[in-house]
C-alpha cells in the first residue's frame, strides 16, 4: 500500500467515522433510552466501521499490487 493509497483510505475512514456519528446522533440518539451508554456504543460502532473500511481497502490494494506484479512478470517473460 503506497502512501497516497493509505492517505486516501485513512481520510475516507475518518469520513465514515464522522458519518456514522452524525447518523447515530440524528436517528438513533433520540430513541435510545440510556443516554450515558449511547455515546460509548456509538463510538465503538463508528470505530469498527472505519477500521473495517480501512482493512478492506488495504486488502484490495495488496491484491491490486500482486495482480500488477504478476502482469508485469508475464510481460517480461513474453519478451524473453
Amino acid at each position: 500500500m503506497s502512501f497516497s493509497q493509505a492517505w486516501d483510505a485513512g481520510f475516507k475512514s475518518l469520513l465514515i467515522f464522522v458519518g456514522v456519528v452524525f447518523i447515530w446522533l440524528i436517528f438513533v440518539e433520540p430513541i435510545w433510552t440510556n443516554r450515558t451508554l449511547s455515546t460509548p456504543v456509538m463510538t465503538v460502532i463508528a470505530l469498527v466501521a472505519a477500521a473495517a473500511f480501512f482493512i478492506r481497502r488495504r486488502r484490495q490494494c495488496i491484491v491490486e499490487h500482486r495482480t500488477a506484479d504478476a502482469e508485469v512478470s508475464a510481460i517480461i517473460a513474453e519478451d524473453n
